[in-house]
């Protein structure tokens, strides 16, 4: 009686610990998939499309990307003279930027209704002729007026909206694309 007592205890005990042994295994093998989920969706690349292509068609940019546009009636061809006189008024009390650093785009950089690879290909072609990424990265993380643009905005006409999420989030949108390779997509 004894021994069958014991073999009955000793078989709970064995199925219990089997029971657990289960359920840890189930919450380990639940614990390894969400891993490799999120190990699978960090491993894919940041797209120009999904970081920072809605932050390119904000008016912010395109007024100033659009100026030297006649396609897009940039204000070279309604309201300003020339590209190369907006210090004048766009002084440094205004914009914050030392004099001579305010400059309109050339019009080859309207990129105002372009599809995100498009908008991602005219801004890499269009960073002259070396490490074209390397400027590219130098213009969009550190040119002021770029960081004016997304946190500023203050012209002689008053301040206009800026890019949502100012400079902060912008540097990690690039950041991120950076890191993904640069994709043009």
């Amino acid at each position: 009686m004894m021994k069958s007592k014991s073999r009955s205890r000793l078989k709970s005990i064995i199925n219990c610990s089997t029971d657990v042994f289960r359920q840890q295994n189930r919450l380990l093998g639940v614990a390894l998939l969400l891993a490799s989920i999120t190990v699978a969706s960090a491993a894919e690349p940041v797209k120009f499309s999904d970081a920072l292509y809605k932050k390119f068609q904000h008016p912010r940019c395109l007024q100033c990307h659009q100026f030297n546009s006649r396609a897009h009636n940039g204000r070279a061809y309604n309201s300003h003279r020339s590209r190369y006189l907006c210090d004048n008024c766009h002084t440094s009390r205004i914009t914050g930027l030392p004099r001579g650093e305010w400059m309109a785009p050339h019009e080859r950089m309207d990129w105002t209704g372009l599809s995100p690879r498009e908008t991602c290909l005219i801004a890499k072609r269009n960073m002259g002729t070396g490490d074209v990424d390397s400027k590219l990265v130098e213009h969009l993380l550190h040119d002021a007026r770029v960081h004016w643009a997304l946190e500023n905005g203050m012209t002689p006409n008053g301040k206009f909206p800026s890019v949502p999420g100012g400079h902060e989030e912008w540097a990690r949108d690039v950041e991120a694309w950076v890191e993904g390779g640069m994709l043009c997509e």
